[in-house]
């Protein structure tokens, strides 16, 4: 293992060797509004953090909208480099200029000429400014002509194309490095444009500035000119042997079975690069560009493992649940929600934070403010830059590599259908982790059984119900819950409970006039009732049907779906949960009396899990 750990070490040092950014590089990212969109650039910079953690680099987001080769709404070239790039004393600029310069016109070769002389003029004032600085020419990203028609005549693109030619051929004159953020993304949108046309006018909405996802696909153009690697972590393990068969960028340890299960340890040398796939545009993107298999290869193979369903756990939370077949097959970890990409999304956060706070320091009191002569003005740019320094160093410390552990469990089949990121807080074995209330209005003393893996409710004595709650309590998070109620039976699923039952519930009324997931105060005052009154379509009598019901805010939000159909969207007007309480357990339901619960009748549960959000 010691020898692993070594070789895997030295792999790491050969990959950052082998990338272009160095130790103790500053980045200064220059361009026009595309720049000032703060998007591939942010995911440039979050990639860098989380792929290479152990680097010592930093970033300057230098981008005005409008911008051209001269200049422009942040003042002349000349002022620009000098205070918006050289005063960051840059080891590396990235230069991302034309989309204005070609004035949205046909090709013309007077407005060419002064493209390329003024570019060309700038490019030898970096050099002359910055002696050593190393230039990152960047072929202009496109206007969109492949998902809408062309506006002039030739189309704009081929523009732009032409000016990322005369970038080249400066950059073999000058020693600089070019990346094309033109013809990657072209492609992608050719095969997202067959793929799903009207989301993909989305990825560039409105032909020339892109959304999130077009900026993924040009930040992986920009990396790729930089050597980039592609692997996160690959894992292929053999349950059979008890041993690794295949490991990159990662040392996993303890590797033992557990029954039919298997355990390990596992400490990744980076992050995924976090990307919401929820987005349908940027799922698009990523698949249509091919950026997963470009720059984000996290995956997991487990093979030997005894036929069934196994539960991917780590660190104690539920990624979910696959088949034998598809662990053998290998899992794309980058599609689901782990702890890792948890922590890298976290990351990100944190290079937003950032570079916002460097934005409003220049933007706001730099530029605007520099003729003003205010006393407090450089007082007030050296506190943001000062939060900027500790947000800097709070985004590096997010990005180091954390120990994890985890597990491999067999399931009964019925579990592979809780969602993926929902962690059972029931085990299906028995009322470990709840208890019943003893102040409840409804009774004290209902009969909850567990077999099968079904927990069952029911009164006892007749006409006495009441509530099973957690142990734990949770502020805002989704509960998704199976059921399968006797008809004639009220019962409901309470979320943010006092131990009493006071609780926002949704509401499950198997009966007659009764209604499915719509929201009730119970024992709330000033709470009105929300009824479904066509609950019915979305609801499968006599067989197992699904509720998933998300609470958040300090003012309560509530959503539910029932069977995958969100049916009720619903917020409250003010917090008015008991001695107002912005958290509390999650119960379910046997109610009391005898009108509204058929004697004899049951409330039956499964899969009940959980997915925490952020508070």
């Amino acid at each position: 293992m010691r020898l692993l750990l070594i070789f895997l070490l030295a792999m790491s040092a050969f990959a950052q060797d082998a990338f272009f950014l160095k130790a103790g590089d500053r980045v200064v990212f220059y361009g026009d509004s595309i720049t000032d969109q703060r998007l591939y650039t942010t995911f440039v910079e979050t990639y860098v953090r989380t792929r290479y953690p152990k680097l010592d680099v930093s970033f300057v987001h230098s981008g005005w909208g409008g911008d051209r080769v001269t200049g422009g709404g942040g003042g002349a070239i000349d002022l620009r480099l000098k205070r918006d790039v050289q005063a960051y004393k840059p080891t590396v600029v990235t230069i991302m200029l034309g989309m204005n310069d070609g004035r949205y016109r046909a090709s013309d070769k007077v407005i060419f000429d002064w493209y390329a002389a003024g570019y060309e003029a700038m490019v030898k004032q970096m050099k002359t400014l910055m002696p050593g600085v190393k230039l990152v020419g960047i072929r202009p990203s496109p206007y969109d002509e492949v998902t809408r028609p062309a506006t002039v005549t030739g189309g704009y693109n081929t523009v732009l194309v032409q000016f990322g030619d005369f970038i080249q051929e400066l950059a073999r004159r000058e020693g600089m490095t070019v990346a094309d953020l033109n013809a990657p993304v072209v492609e992608m949108l050719r095969n997202a444009n067959a793929a799903n046309p009207e989301v993909a006018q989305r990825i560039i909405p409105d032909k020339v500035h892109p959304g999130a996802s077009g900026h993924l696909i040009m930040a992986g153009a920009l990396l790729k000119s930089w050597g980039a690697g592609n692997i996160v972590s690959i894992v292929e393990l053999d349950a059979k042997s008890k041993k690794p068969s295949k490991l990159a960028n990662t040392v996993v340890a303890n590797l033992t079975g557990v029954g039919d299960g298997l355990v390990w340890s596992q400490v990744d040398n980076s992050l995924p690069m976090p990307v919401d796939l929820a987005d349908p545009s940027m799922a698009l993107a990523v698949k249509a560009g091919g950026f997963t298999e470009a720059f984000n290869q996290e995956t997991l193979k487990v093979s030997g493992l005894k036929p069934g369903y196994y539960a991917l756990r780590i660190d104690g939370l539920q990624v979910k649940v696959f088949t034998a077949a598809e662990l053998a097959a290998g899992l794309d970890l980058t599609t689901l929600p782990t702890p890792m990409m948890k922590q890298a999304s976290e990351v990100h956060a944190l290079t937003m934070k950032r570079t916002g706070i460097h934005n409003t320091r220049w933007r706001t009191i730099e530029v605007p403010m520099a003729n003003d002569s205010l006393t407090k003005a450089q007082a007030a740019m050296d506190a943001l830059d000062a939060l900027d320094t500790e947000l800097d160093a709070r985004q590096r410390a997010a990005a180091a590599p954390v120990p994890r552990k985890y597990e491999l469990i067999p399931v009964p089949a019925e579990a592979a259908s809780v969602p993926a990121g929902f962690t059972p807080i029931f085990n299906g074995k028995d009322t470990a982790g709840w208890h019943i209330s003893t102040t409840n209005h409804h009774g004290t003393t209902p009969t909850w059984r567990v077999e099968n893996g079904v927990l069952t409710g029911l009164q006892n004595p007749i006409g006495k119900g009441g509530i099973l709650l957690t142990d734990k309590k949770y502020k805002n998070f989704e509960v998704y819950v199976e059921l399968n109620p006797d008809w004639g039976c009220d019962g409901g699923l309470f979320l943010r409970s006092s131990e009493k039952g006071e609780a926002y519930q949704v509401l499950l009324d198997y009966r007659d006039k009764g209604t499915l997931g719509g929201v009730y105060g119970e024992r709330l005052k000033g709470v009105p009732t929300y009824s479904i009154l066509d609950w019915e379509k979305n609801y499968k009598r006599g067989e197992w049907n699904s509720i998933r019901a998300r609470i958040e805010g300090d003012i309560p939000r509530i959503q539910v779906w029932m069977n995958g159909v969100r049916v009720t969207e619903w917020s409250d007007t003010s917090n008015h949960a008991a001695d107002g309480a912005l958290d509390g357990m999650i119960a379910v339901q046997v109610h009391g009396g005898t009108q509204i619960w058929k004697e004899g009748g049951k409330h039956r549960y499964r899969n009940i899990a959980v997915r925490e959000l952020p508070n």
